[in-house]
């Protein structure tokens, strides 16, 4: 949550310390500690900052949704009850001193207020009307404070007017007089609340999500023009409301603005939360419960102190005049006030005896230590009463005093240090001024001996220590928004994005550098040696060349012991192999793999010619030859090798081979044909389903007559498409061809089209002979796989890895015999584990028989049923209007347009109209596998899509299974797609695109068309009995979908007449769109106007959609592991998140890095819910978890042999004996 708020870099915490410190000698600040600091701003008398003054005791309130802490910073969003100002409090503490002797509490000084800040353009939403930051100035402790004061968002003559009862009667008595009829039966005002009115717009506003259509108000609206009417049109045109006209009334009405998308926290200074402010204004208002913010602002303010008892003659002897000179309080410890007293006297050498003598008066006689320790420092300066106040505040500007007698070449040195951190040419001219009082004093000319080249590479960590323009060093959070990575992003992660960047022409190779350099600066003060030193490697190679160097093994690859043996191993990143890594870690966690890698000889697929010929794997049966299944095997082994080491190491992480990377890279094609490996797709491009092609030589079609013959096809036998979904992709994008999918009828194949040809004709290496022994081809396969001219692989795609591996599993073991469902194909442990089996159902529709055809059935007839094993199943996300890639200066640009998985997962199995309405496509499961697949296509022509997608803990997949007609799983199905059918037609209607503001107040254009009687209902008959399967299911969807005329179309041609033999207006939006149109005509006829459909009624569909298959959970899955990508298309990171049900915590698997989570599955889920990271999700069957995956344990280690009865066992101290767990035969652990 850093990004929401950045927070400053070491380099600029010391320069604000600085100005704090300068503040405090030359303008004479109060300086406050915490406690006190906290005080005063409940007070409304802190320095620097208007808190409202009329206000002198604030009671805290906290927004919740804007207020947020972690280990960085505390940001609090508060409300005062009493004057209602906002007040944002944000506290940085990432390097904040222990409390100590020497530290008994910040001090803090202003060190910035909102006229000499920044200057950063106000956004629109931004209200501030006075802001400051205050630093603490003890040595090394940069905590500091920033509040903003923001008036409240309901003004008080706004507030006299809601509390105003008789303004609404007023306004009842006016409109009564101008409108008699109207209100004549209009209830008494009094029961009108109009903050609760308001409320109510407000909570609606924020509930609205950018694909809902604009909410408005008629401002004819009876109760609202007597609650409201024009007294509150200021106040609603703040909130973000605008008037205009009603598209469909042609009356004036407000319209209510859609927030910001909904963030966790909310960003303030957004109509977000802006809205939200007066929701607690109003809350305030009607004496609502709110959560006070004292404790947080406690934590915020760092503000708790060990308290003392007091007696009262001390409280009656102390004066708050000394008090208040040290900043502190009364009921602070007497060693307080001795250490407040010496810190200021050092940092504010004039004001010496001030501050030391409040600092005895304050502790009176309640402690000898402290005041001799006050009496001790002072008698320091009894021999050097002569020595010139501006030498000895010089001194302290240094950090020196004169008493230590420094040498000027330390003044010199440190003035180089700090100029470092602080190379402002205000700072110079200040430490100069003083080093000129030092001289004088030492008699010495030290501003003369200053070096301008000492000073421009003193202390050099990089190749830069301020950018050009000489405004400082790029921050820390400018220079990884540039690049577009995280500040914890290794340093092999971070060098593949500065590959792409590097390669972008608009992008500056300067800026690349210094934010390069600047990383390799924040590694090393992480104590990071060897990334810091390749990352400048990097930075310097860029500068002198203009390009990344080429990739290279580095120096830091050994690992590090474990800390916790506890804790799962992770996997030595040996390269870009993020992606690897993440399948790995996953599939070691997933039982069936494991237990078939470490007993690999159980199943393992013969290699002889009868064994291979027999053989065929996936859902296409594709053949195997000798090459395949000799890279298939090898790669098992070589993974088994890496799951040994999993289950024995005690490092940190187990390092995957550079082979096993090549041979999981590419397919066993790509390996033997020695294909460039250089640029694959890292995120396949996968286009939206499309409706199979009908075969071209069936000879009715050319008479305008579709064949209601049932044709079953299968794909075409082709490697990329094995790796693809039959379902979601037509193609995958490589860098030499797109390859289509064919459909091929098995009725009448042609035995000579190139599309039912074996397109995965036997691979013969080079120089193969007949020769050669099994032994001589498996040893030339392992020469080709272990071929590698770098360390590591370029930037991957998780999609297509997991096919290549599944591929290669396949290939390496034997079939179960003949696939369920698919007896022409093979099962195997992959297939029986992984495959989803579904079937693409292309329909002949009714509105597609001809007139004089009679059905005796309403169910749709089938055209094509196509039976595919799917290795997942492809969820679709929201649509992004724009490339959020993250190229440009702003990566964290995204639509974050939200949308459930259910609702992604819907587009896969949408009921598709085609060909005019005549025919459509729709698909079902007809079974489910125990551990479920679904890949987010993040891939789009525009980019990566980065709108999330919430992932639920409990996945319930019933709605998507085929089903008979008639049973209660179809009806629900064809109802929900006529509820969808139905909210799309009144969305489209209303919905104003946000980028065409200049016609947002025009209506919206409409054809006319003339359509004659018989036309007309045909149309109308076809649509109702092409959606709903009989009359009693008719009546139900016409009750969902909010028609308040329900009549039957079979009553008799005049009541049809009277209300179809119009002339129809439709959208120009829904033509070409057959099933809409239907449904307009229809709900033309039968429901009351559009402008009389109201938020409920469509919420209240929505609703209903959402609980069409409440109750249907026989098919129930947990979920299981979330592999996520953050980048582009063209560069990112992989890593993954792995359940461990056994102990109800969650892992985090990134590379190296093994973290544990222990907030629960809910938590874990929300973070990942809020950004377009996860791509790739595994579910288990519910009931079958635990016999499907877990986290295997580490096996500990076992002593090679046992010392003898009675010889000496040498012990190393801090480590005991512990008892040795024995592997399972089965290749698990034991727990």
């Amino acid at each position: 949550m850093d990004t929401i708020y950045p927070l400053d870099d070491t380099a600029e915490l010391r320069r604000l310390q600085w100005a704090a410190r300068h503040s405090l000698q030359v303008d004479d600040p109060r300086a406050l500690t915490s406690p006190r600091f906290l005080r005063q701003f409940l007070e409304s008398t802190l320095p620097d900052i208007n808190l409202n003054g009329d206000c002198t005791s604030h009671e805290m309130l906290e927004v919740q949704t804007q207020s947020f802490s972690n280990q960085s910073m505390t940001f609090i969003s508060t409300v005062c009850r009493q004057c209602r100002y906002h007040y944002h409090v944000k506290s940085d503490s990432r390097h904040t001193m222990p409390y100590s002797d020497e530290h008994r509490h910040h001090m803090l000084v202003c060190c910035q207020t909102l006229t000499d800040g920044p200057r950063i353009e106000k956004t629109g939403y931004d209200d501030t009307m006075s802001k400051a930051r205050f630093m603490c100035v003890s040595d090394d402790c940069f905590f500091n404070i920033e509040i903003a004061v923001v008036p409240s968002r309901i003004s008080p003559a706004d507030v006299v007017k809601l509390g105003d009862k008789n303004r609404t009667s007023r306004n009842l008595a006016l409109a009564r007089a101008q409108d008699p009829d109207r209100y004549a039966d209009f209830s008494d005002s009094s029961s009108m609340g109009t903050d609760g009115m308001l409320r109510r717009y407000l909570t609606d506003a924020l509930k609205k999500t950018n694909d809902r259509p604009p909410l408005k108000i008629n401002k004819r609206n009876k109760k609202f023009l007597v609650s409201m009417g024009n007294d509150f049109d200021d106040l609603l045109r703040f909130l973000g409301f605008y008037e205009g006209t009603d598209a469909e009334s042609d009356e004036p009405c407000w319209y209510i603005p859609s927030p910001e998308d909904k963030q966790n926290p909310t960003r303030v200074r957004t109509l977000r939360a802006r809205m939200e402010d007066a929701q607690v204004e109003l809350d305030i208002l009607a004496n609502g419960r709110i959560q006070p913010a004292w404790d947080d602002l406690l934590q915020a303010f760092q503000g708790d102190y060990h308290q003392t008892n007091i007696d009262a003659p001390y409280m009656s002897s102390v004066k708050e005049s000394d008090l208040a000179t040290l900043g502190c309080l009364a009921s602070y410890p007497p060693v307080y006030f001795s250490w407040a007293a010496i810190l200021l006297a050092k940092l504010r050498p004039r004001d010496r005896d001030l501050f030391l003598d409040a600092g005895l008066n304050c502790i009176a006689n309640r402690s000898d230590d402290a005041s001799t320790e006050i009496i001790m420092y002072k008698s320091q300066f009894d021999g050097t009463a002569n020595v010139d106040v501006n030498v000895e505040e010089a001194y302290a500007f240094f950090g020196a005093s004169v008493g230590n007698s420094p040498s000027p070449d330390w003044f010199l040195t440190r003035y180089y240090e700090m100029a470092k951190s602080n190379g402002s040419d205000s700072f110079k001219a200040q430490a100069q001024q003083h080093l000129d009082a030092i001289g004088n004093y030492l008699g010495r000319d030290i501003v003369n001996d200053i070096d301008p080249k000492v000073l421009d590479n003193v202390g050099e960590t990089g190749l830069m220590t301020s950018s050009p323009n000489g405004s400082g060093r790029m921050s820390i959070s400018e220079a990884a928004g540039l690049l577009n990575v995280e500040p914890h992003y290794t340093a092999e992660i971070i060098r593949g994005f500065v590959e792409q960047m590097v390669h972008d022409e608009n992008v500056d190779r300067g800026k690349i550098v210094e934010a390069v350099d600047v990383l390799s600066e924040l590694k090393r003060q992480q104590d990071k040696p060897e990334e810091a030193a390749e990352l400048q490697q990097i930075a310097e190679f860029v500068k002198a060349t203009g390009y990344p160097p080429m990739l290279v093994s580095q120096p830091h690859s050994s690992l590090k012991p474990a800390a916790c043996l506890n804790t799962p191993p992770g996997l030595k990143n040996i390269g870009n192999t993020c992606y690897l890594n993440s399948l790995l870690q996953y599939f070691y966690n997933v039982k069936v793999i494991r237990d078939l890698v470490l007993n690999f000889d159980d199943v393992k697929l013969e290699l002889d010619e009868e064994t291979l010929g027999r053989r065929r794997t996936g859902g296409n049966g594709t053949s195997v030859n000798l090459e395949e299944a000799i890279v298939a095997r090898q790669f098992v082994e070589m993974l088994q090798g890496l799951f040994a080491d999993l289950e024995t190491t005690t490092d940190e992480a187990a390092h995957p081979s550079q082979k096993l990377a090549n041979t999981a890279l590419s397919s066993a094609r790509d390996i033997l044909d020695q294909q460039s490996q250089n640029i694959p797709p890292p995120l396949p491009a996968r286009p939206s389903p499309v409706p199979p092609a009908l075969p071209a030589a069936n000879g009715h079609a050319e008479n305008g007559v579709v064949s209601d013959t049932v044709n079953i096809t299968v794909e075409s036998v082709n490697d990329k498409l094995e790796r693809a979904s039959s379902r979601s992709s037509q193609t995958l994008v490589d860098d030499n061809e797109d390859v289509a999918m064919p459909y091929v009828q098995l009725k009448t194949p042609d035995e000579k089209a190139s599309t039912v040809s074996q397109s995965n004709n036997d691979i013969e290496m080079q120089d193969s002979s007949e020769s050669w022994t099994l032994d001589d081809k498996i040893a030339e396969v392992s020469r080709r796989l272990e071929h590698s001219d770098r360390s590591g692989t370029s930037q991957q795609d998780v999609g297509e890895i997991i096919g290549n591996i599944l591929e290669h599993f396949m290939r390496a073991i034997r079939s179960d015999g003949p696939m369920p469902g698919k007896p022409d194909l093979q099962a195997d442990k992959i297939t029986e584990t992984f495959f989803t089996m579904i079937v693409n159902y292309t329909i002949k529709t009714k509105q597609g028989y001809p007139a004089n055809d009679s059905v005796s059935y309403l169910e749709e007839t089938p055209l094509n049923v196509e039976i595919v094993p799917e290795r997942w199943i492809t969820a679709y996300p929201e649509e992004a209007d724009q490339a959020s890639d993250g190229t440009s200066n702003n990566p964290g640009a995204t639509n974050n347009v939200r949308c459930t998985l259910y609702a992604a997962l819907d587009r896969y199995f949408s009921f598709e109209p085609i060909d005019d309405g005549n025919r459509a496509r729709y698909s079902s499961i007809r079974s489910l596998p125990p551990i479920l697949h679904i890949c987010i296509q993040r891939s789009t022509p525009k980019g990566k899509n980065k709108n999330p997608v919430i992932i639920p803990e409990i996945l319930c997949l019933d709605r998507y299974m085929d089903a008979e007609n008639g049973t209660p799983i179809w009806l629900a199905r064809k109802k929900v797609w006529a509820l969808k059918e139905r909210l799309k037609e009144l969305e489209a209607k209303s919905y104003q695109p946000k980028s065409n503001q200049d016609n947002l107040f025009k209506p919206i254009q409409y054809t006319i068309k003339d359509v004659d009687m018989p036309e007309l209902e045909a149309v109308a008959t076809a649509a109702l009995s092409n959606t709903l399967d009989d009359a009693q299911l008719q009546q139900e969807v016409l009750d969902d979908i909010g028609l308040q005329k329900k009549r039957r179309l079979t009553e008799g041609p005049d009541s049809l007449e009277s209300t179809l033999s119009k002339k129809l207006v439709t959208p120009a939006s829904s033509v070409n769109h057959p099933l809409s149109d239907k449904f307009g005509d229809l709900i033309w006829e039968t429901s009351s106007p559009l402008d009389e459909m109201t938020r409920e009624e469509i919420l209240e569909l929505r609703q209903k959609e959402e609980t069409a298959f409440d109750g249907m959970t026989n098919e129930k899955y947990s979920i299981h592991a979330v592999i996520c990508h953050r980048g582009g298309t063209a560069a990112g990171h992989y890593w993954v998140w792995i359940r461990d049900f056994k102990r109800n915590v969650w892992y985090r698997y990134n590379d190296e890095t093994v973290t544990e989570d222990s907030r629960g599955t809910e938590a874990v889920l929300n973070d990942l819910n809020e950004t377009g990271d996860p791509y790739y999700v595994a579910y288990v069957r519910d009931e079958m978890k635990d016999d499907l995956v877990d986290v295997p344990q580490r096996h500990k280690p076992e002593a090679e042999s046992s010392p003898p009865a009675g010889q000496e066992v040498e012990m190393i101290e801090g480590v005991a004996f512990e008892p040795v767990q024995v592997p399972i035969t089965n290749g698990s652990s034991s727990a």
